[in-house]
């Protein structure tokens, strides 16, 4: 094939070539990380919410010789490695974004601790209701960190700025509120720019819809059985609600609605649930009945409004435990699984894959809350910011760069054209005719062509 640089008399520099070459390789490079999200410094995407992260460490609330602590599991040594002492009778655990800090509900102090994961200590609190007992906490892309407890003693939803430790609202919700859920863009809510918070009130029978934009209800769906747990999937479209009755109920997330019964337990004592993110199953820990429940996914087909729904038979299996499992949580790749077995004092430890125990690990106490953090570690929003602008930064450099070089191009070709003309040659060879008058040779044969 014709070389078009020798056709049209241009012969680029080695150095030109070079620059062309790192700037598209810089420029490629950087739309690529930035399309899959800088990769894994990115701040998480307001989808991502704690009981989200890959096996790294996981924190029990409940443990010690008082159940006054929080445990601190290493994942890969399947051991205890430390407790945090915290006091106020620990409940509700989550972990911040960049798994620096963890909030522990004071169930007995009315106050929500902020404890250093990396210290290993309680750095501080935040004044809330009375009575507090579950945690949710939200990450929106761009904003801050959005804390909501529910609290049970006063009936309210404390909504706390968890980066500036303040208070931003007191929600009047449902009686004795013990379990709140965030319902993100992606789990089927009508609005996706504003994510719901679904708080479970067993005093009123009620599940309040709290709007994180307007803060204030918005909704209240009636439950019977006096709803205790809720948790909201990721997609699916369906919210699970756990009652004293023994019932695990279903509502549509995308208009409120109560769909009917999934699993009937009455007697049974039921915990807190979580969900495989892989395969869209429900785990429910009962206390009484020494397991933990299996439930297919509810299908809600949302192209018909919602109006069809298909209630799968259930359980589709039932793991057995002895030691009164209190609560489950399992990572976002499904990977592991953990039950906290509060009648015992240690948390199993499960390969979900096949549902098989890998570890038992003493804590103490009456483990009755856990989460999982973050792996590989995720690095603060600091050092994301940095590592993003150091990204943009490679993207101009890139774009410069191929911007010169496609200006010095074009200024050779018009420099060459305005001397082919001055000689008289055909500005499609390229180049003058250097040799010397009567010599019988031309720039052609240069290029190998016969006249």
């Amino acid at each position: 094939m014709t070389n078009w640089h020798k056709v049209n008399g241009i012969t680029p520099r080695p150095n030109d070539l070079a620059w062309r070459a790192v700037g598209v390789s810089l420029v490629l490079s950087a739309i690529v990380v930035l399309i899959y999200g800088a990769g894994p410094w990115s701040i998480p995407a307001r989808s991502a919410h704690a009981d989200g992260g890959a096996p790294n460490l996981a924190y029990v609330a409940g443990a010690g010789p008082r159940s006054d602590g929080v445990a601190i599991l290493d994942i890969s040594q399947r051991r205890a490695v430390a407790r945090v002492s915290v006091g106020g009778s620990p409940a509700g655990v989550v972990l911040s974004a960049d798994a620096r800090y963890l909030f522990v509900a004071q169930s007995a102090g009315n106050h929500v601790a902020v404890v250093d994961a990396h210290a290993q200590r309680v750095v501080g609190t935040i004044q809330v209701g009375s009575g507090p007992t579950a945690l949710a906490i939200d990450f929106p892309f761009g904003g801050s960190t959005t804390l909501y407890v529910a609290n049970t003693g006063s009936d309210t939803l404390t909504i706390i700025d968890a980066d500036a430790r303040r208070v931003l609202a007191t929600v009047p919700v449902g009686l004795r509120p013990s379990a709140v859920a965030i319902a993100g863009p992606n789990s089927g809510i009508e609005n996706t720019s504003d994510p719901e918070i679904y708080v479970a009130s067993a005093g009123s029978n009620t599940v309040a819809v709290v709007s994180e934009v307007r803060r204030r209800v918005v909704d209240t769906i009636a439950v019977p059985g006096g709803p205790t747990d809720v948790t909201v999937p990721a997609t699916g479209g369906v919210a699970y609600v756990a009652t004293e009755s023994g019932n695990i109920d279903a509502i549509s997330v995308a208009d409120h609605r109560f769909l009917g019964v999934v699993l009937h337990r009455p007697g049974d004592k039921l915990g807190h649930m979580d969900y495989d993110a892989v395969t869209g199953q429900i785990y429910v820990p009962d206390a009484a009945a020494g397991t933990v429940e299996v439930l297919r996914p509810v299908s809600v087909d949302t192209a018909s409004g919602g109006t069809s729904v298909a209630m799968p038979p259930e359980p589709a299996r039932t793991l057995r435990f002895g030691g009164g499992p209190a609560a489950v949580a399992i990572t976002f790749d499904g990977a592991y699984g953990f039950v906290a077995r509060g009648a015992a004092g240690s948390v199993t430890m499960l390969d979900m894959g096949s549902r098989g125990t890998l570890a038992t690990i003493n804590v103490g106490g009456t483990p009755h809350a856990i989460i999982s953090g973050a792996y590989p570690p995720p690095v603060s929003a600091q050092v994301a910011f940095g590592l993003n602008l150091a990204v943009a930064i490679l993207v101009l450099i890139g774009v410069v760069s191929v911007v010169l070089t496609g200006r010095r191009r074009r200024a050779r070709t018009s420099a060459n054209a305005s001397v082919s003309r001055v000689v008289g040659l055909p500005e499609s060879r390229g180049r003058p005719n250097t040799a010397p008058p009567g010599s019988g040779t031309s720039a052609g044969k240069d290029d190998g062509r016969t006249q």
